[in-house]
């Protein structure tokens, strides 16, 4: 392949912050363009949180932002958003986001008001450019191609997260899936983070999640790993509340890095309430 340097050099644009200092100087700044970064862990470690929370900073941003995944739910998408800004205003309700994409917090009339202001809060605060994009029957990356590209008109920078890679493989070899075929799954894998990678380098950040046992075969192709390993609950609280949301804290570690150094943020999680900030003392190396 033949490059023409004299595109590229003194052409490196501005970061997007993460809104986590302690990533954000691991990675030179916060999200790049032209980076692949795979998000890892275990089932239920966090990991479409993790992603989600990133979009929707960079989104803040004013970054364009699109969402993508075989099985991802719109619905759960707007869930999980409005309950980040319903705790964030009000900090002692013990909604769920599953209770508001249920609509079981809806039967209630003072819950329902505040849902409906973090709703509109959501939608005013990104609304214009954050996109979703339920990968349905996709057989090849082109429709995440499209998207980009339609962003590119909108926005100087571009972030796209492709949740749960796995589904995104089942959804374009379903066959081979079904029949357990692991081989032909892996090598699937490595061929999609070849394809994301390939759209980064048209100036994207990509963000990929994907459960652990199958990093190493998206690895190769990705700029960053980002390793995700649940800790113990965060401390009884005197209401309990946080523990009924299921608060802990995460360790995002960062063991594989181009642009510089790897190190490790601890990050404090409370799923129910979808929220996700930095917890003091980040350890980097």
């Amino acid at each position: 392949m033949q490059v023409d340097l004299t595109t590229h050099l003194g052409a490196v644009g501005r970061a997007t912050s993460t809104g986590w200092p302690g990533l954000d100087e691991l990675l030179g700044g916060g999200l790049r363009s032209g980076t692949l970064m795979a998000v890892s862990g275990a089932a239920g470690s966090g990991r479409t949180s993790v992603a989600l929370a990133l979009a929707y900073l960079a989104a803040r941003r004013r970054a364009g932002v699109i969402v993508a995944g075989a099985a991802i739910d719109p619905t759960e998408i707007v869930a999980r958003l409005a309950a980040r800004a319903l705790h964030r205003e009000h900090p002692d309700a013990p909604t769920s986001y599953g209770e508001i994409w249920s609509g079981q917090a809806w039967t209630d009339d003072a819950s329902r008001r505040h849902i409906a202001d973090a709703i509109d809060t959501v939608m005013k605060k990104v609304g214009s450019h954050l996109h979703l994009l339920r990968g349905s029957g996709l057989a090849t990356t082109q429709a995440l191609a499209d998207c980009v590209a339609q962003q590119w008109a909108r926005s100087d920078r571009v972030v796209l997260v492709v949740d749960d890679v796995e589904g995104f493989v089942v959804a374009a070899d379903p066959g081979g899936a079904r029949a357990g075929l692991s081989s032909a799954l892996d090598g699937r894998i490595t061929q999609i983070g070849y394809e994301l990678r390939r759209l980064a380098e048209q100036g994207v950040c990509v963000i990929a999640t994907v459960l652990e046992p199958h990093l190493r075969w998206l690895s190769p192709a990705a700029t960053l790993n980002l390793e995700l390993d649940s800790r113990h609950p965060l401390p009884t609280t005197p209401d309990d509340r946080l523990q009924k949301l299921g608060a802990r804290t995460l360790a995002l570690k960062v063991t594989k890095n181009r642009l510089g150094r790897t190190g490790e943020v601890p990050l404090s999680f409370v799923p129910g309430a979808a929220t996700l900030e930095e917890a003091p003392a980040a350890r980097r190396d």
